[in-house]
C-alpha cells in the first residue's frame, strides 16, 4: 500500500469474546493488587498468585487475539490461498467471507476467475460485521470487477451442484452450533465443488470432524495441517480436500 493511504480495516474477530478476556483479567488484576493493601498472611498469598495468574492468563489470551486479527490473519489469509493452488481462472467460494479478506486476496490472484464471497454478518463473529462494511472493502481494494457479494446460509448454499472450483473458508463453520448442521455445511461445500476442485477449510475446532465429514460426503482425498502456532491464536489448523475427478 503507497504511503499516505491507510490500511484497509478487516475488523476484530469474535470481539466480544476479546472484550470478555480482557474484563476478567482486568478484574483479576484489581483484586490482585488490592490484596497488597490487606496484609501478608499466607492465605493472602495464595489469593495474590491466583489473581495475577488469572489475569496474566486472560490478558494474554485477549491480546494474542487482538495480534491474529490485526496482523496474523493476513499471514493466515496467505496460507489458505496458497493451499487453494490458484492459476487464475478458478470461480472462487469465499464460504463466511466477513470484511471479504479471503475473497479479495482470492481475487486478486485471477485475472479470467470470479469469487463468490457469502456470510450472513452476524455482528458477534467480527466487528461492525454487515454487507455493506464488505461492499465498502471490495470497492476499496479494487476487485468490485471480480467478486459477487450473495447472503446465504451455510448450511442451504443457493448454488447449483459443481459450480466452484475452489472453496475457501476460516472461523466459519464453528458458528454452527450443531454437529449436524456442521456436516449439512460440509456436505454443500462438497455438493458444489466441481471434480478436481479443492476446498480449504481452516478453523480452531471441530477440524477433525470436518474432515471425517468431507470422506462421508464422498471426497476420499483430504489431510489436515497445522495447528499453526506462531501467527495464529487461537491455533488454527486447515483442512484440504480434493474432490476426485472420477466424481464426474
Amino acid at each position: 500500500m503507497t504511503a499516505g493511504v491507510t490500511r484497509i480495516d478487516y475488523g476484530i474477530d469474535a470481539p466480544g469474546v476479546i472484550r470478555n478476556l480482557a474484563l476478567i483479567g482486568l478484574a483479576a488484576l484489581i483484586a490482585g493488587l488490592i490484596s497488597l493493601y490487606l496484609g501478608t498472611s499466607n492465605l493472602l498469598w495464595g489469593f495474590r498468585f491466583a489473581f495475577f495468574s488469572i489475569a496474566f492468563f486472560f490478558i494474554a489470551e485477549a491480546g494474542l487475539m487482538l495480534v491474529y486479527a490485526k496482523v496474523g490473519k493476513f499471514r493466515h489469509r496467505d496460507r489458505i490461498l496458497g493451499e487453494a493452488s490458484l492459476r487464475g481462472h478458478e470461480r472462487v467460494l469465499d464460504l463466511g467471507t466477513g470484511r471479504g479478506l479471503l475473497a479479495v486476496g482470492a481475487a486478486k490472484r485471477l485475472n479470467e476467475g470470479r469469487v463468490v464471497a457469502v456470510d450472513i454478518w452476524r455482528r458477534e463473529d467480527l466487528s461492525s460485521n454487515s454487507r455493506e462494511r464488505t461492499e465498502a472493502v471490495i470497492a476499496a481494494e479494487g476487485v468490485t470487477d471480480r467478486v459477487e457479494i450473495r447472503e446465504a446460509d451455510a448450511t442451504r448454499l443457493p448454488f447449483d451442484d459443481e459450480s466452484f472450483d475452489v472453496v475457501v473458508s476460516n472461523l466459519c463453520i464453528h458458528n454452527i452450533s450443531e454437529a449436524k448442521g456442521r456436516q449439512r455445511a460440509i456436505e454443500e461445500v462438497a455438493r458444489v465443488l466441481k471434480p478436481g476442485g479443492r476446498a480449504v477449510i481452516s478453523d480452531f475446532k471441530n477440524t477433525a470432524e470436518y474432515e471425517s465429514n468431507f470422506r462421508l460426503a464422498g471426497i476420499t482425498s483430504t489431510e489436515r495441517r497445522g495447528p499453526y502456532l506462531w501467527d495464529t491464536f487461537p491455533p488454527l489448523r486447515i483442512v484440504i480436500a480434493r474432490k476426485d475427478l472420477a466424481a464426474a
